[in-house]
């Protein structure tokens, strides 16, 4: 396990991962409406509409994490990593460090910090669940250090350990 490049590529896919989360919530929050509390999005005036809701899901899958995977994985292979259950454990600490980037840099110190007006669903102006406890305690947490590190983590760890066991027999 080449340890320098798993960190490395682990902030490489963070950053891409973040900048790009944070560009589309920029762009329109309104896009990013899974990302909410639930509590801000009933409050909103007008609810996600199907065109925001595929938006979402494509950009999820095909924009996010189909790139990532690709790129840990070749990344990772390249770097000269083998072995089924030393690609997952590599790939693990790279989505982990995703999941620590997003929790410290997305939610609390650019959302929570420094832009949170422009990441404001319009008409929830004023909405309680943007305070930082609450929306620390009520979906940071949860999602952050319960829901990525026993679910998603894992699942896009062997994803991405499949990837790579596939490009090393394939290349």
């Amino acid at each position: 396990m080449n340890w320098t490049r798993t960190v490395l590529d682990g902030f490489a896919i963070a950053a891409y991962s973040n900048l790009f989360a944070g560009f589309v919530a920029l762009y329109r929050p309104r896009l990013m409406f899974p990302c909410y509390l639930p509590a801000i999005i009933k409050a909103a005036k007008d609810p996600p509409t199907g065109v925001e809701n595929r938006f979402y899901w494509l950009w999820i899958c095909f924009g996010k994490l189909l790139p990532l995977l690709l790129y840990g994985a070749v990344s990772t292979v390249e770097g000269g990593t083998t072995g089924f259950w030393v690609l997952v454990l590599t790939a693990y600490i790279q989505w982990m460090m995703v999941n620590f980037c997003d929790l410290f840099f997305l939610d609390c110190w650019l959302i929570q910090r420094k832009a949170k007006s422009r990441f404001i669903i319009p008409g929830t102006e004023g909405h309680p669940g943007y305070g930082f406890n609450a929306w620390v305690k009520d979906y940071a947490l949860p999602e952050y250090l319960l829901q990525w590190p026993f679910l998603m983590c894992p699942i896009l760890a062997a994803a991405q350990a499949g990837l790579g066991l596939l490009i090393d027999i394939f290349w």
